[in-house]
């Protein structure tokens, strides 16, 4: 029988990969050794954490820092991950409602696999339904036979029964561990966009210490991991990660990626961050350190999504809440080269 903790093997549009739920009332969905095509992308990728700050005052959560700390050791009044049957319903009933608990892990996982149609390709998805307190988070990975990655966080469930009223803002947080065609060879760079009159108006820059980094629209930022190594034969193989932002940073969730190094799959999941309501040990404890440009390294990425949240409390979500999701874009560089594109490909 399938048991919390196992791995589970699922492959579609030349993936394969592995999921897992470590425990039923923890931090959520795990992907594992994601390859595309036979070479390895991903080493393992997860959404442990989100920290809520609502527009106060509130009651619940709680002043001075009226946020919450949800997911992997949940902090400042915020709940945990709690595993739901897939089918669960997305209203307030599973909150107190423990029967749409899961009792076992593939209860709680839907796995897609779409073949490539005329507009699109060939894609794995992976999904998972967790309750939150009053709100149901659903962790969903897509991966595409581009060789894309998608991941999402979905939002439903119901308003803040204390007050339905006030705003409030998502930072959801997902920890990235890429590894290219292998690990510990891997090296960092930021893109920077300048005006179109510059003959030089596009540049990678080369970092070469860990640290947090911030969005910027105006230079097109975005960011890439890419193996010293590994190439298709004309250009080094990577990944580089594109973050739609619906609200802007806060003294709340104050980055929106943090570069860093593996430091084994024990420590630094996220247990660590929230302790003050905020995201601040991301950059004080973990993303500390010299990145290794002549050699590279094995590096971490942390990802943040956010979505602002104004409340239809009089109307849509009065109920419950549809649905809605955020992504960030995981790009591929130097894989391959997609000559046809093929409506009968896997």
């Amino acid at each position: 029988m399938a048991a919390w903790g196992d791995f589970h093997n699922v492959s579609g549009a030349g993936w394969s990969v592995f999921w897992r739920i470590s425990q039923q009332d923890g931090s959520g969905l795990e992907v594992w050794w994601a390859d595309f095509h036979g070479k390895r992308v991903l080493w393992r990728g997860t959404q442990p954490l989100a920290i809520v700050p609502y527009h106060n005052p509130i009651p619940d959560p709680p002043g001075p820092e009226f946020t919450y700390k949800d997911g992997l050791n949940p902090q400042c009044g915020g709940a945990s991950f709690r595993a739901l049957k897939h089918f669960a319903p997305n209203s307030g009933a599973p909150w107190k409602d423990f029967s749409w608990d899961a009792a076992v892990d593939t209860e709680v996982v839907v796995v897609d696999v779409e073949p490539a149609g005329d507009f699109d390709s060939g894609s794995l998805t992976i999904s998972a339904k967790f309750q939150c307190g009053w709100y149901q988070y659903v962790h969903r990975w897509e991966f595409h036979g581009d060789g894309e990655i998608h991941p999402h966080l979905g939002m439903g469930g119901m308003l803040n029964p204390n007050d339905p009223s006030k705003a409030h803002t998502h930072h959801m947080y997902f920890r990235i561990d890429l590894d290219i065609d292998g690990f510990s060879s891997d090296v960092f760079e930021v893109f920077g966009h300048k005006d179109y009159p510059d003959p030089g108006g596009d540049e990678w820059k080369l970092i070469d210490k860990q640290g947090k980094h911030l969005a910027d629209v105006k230079s097109a930022r975005k960011w890439r991991i890419h193996d010293l190594k590994s190439s298709s034969g004309k250009e080094l193989r990577g990944y580089e990660v594109e973050i739609p932002q619906l609200s802007a940073v806060d003294t709340r969730g104050t980055g929106d990626l943090w570069v860093t190094v593996y430091r084994g799959d024990a420590v630094e999941q996220g247990a660590e961050v929230g302790m003050k309501c905020d995201d601040r040990e991301l950059a004080d404890l973990y993303a500390v350190g010299p990145l290794d440009t002549t050699n590279g390294s094995d590096i971490v990425l942390w990802v943040a999504v956010r979505h602002h949240h104004e409340t239809r409390f009089q109307a849509e979500e009065a109920e419950f809440l549809p649905y809605h999701y955020e992504a960030f874009s995981i790009t591929p560089r130097g894989f391959e080269i997609f000559k046809v594109h093929s409506p009968t490909g896997g």
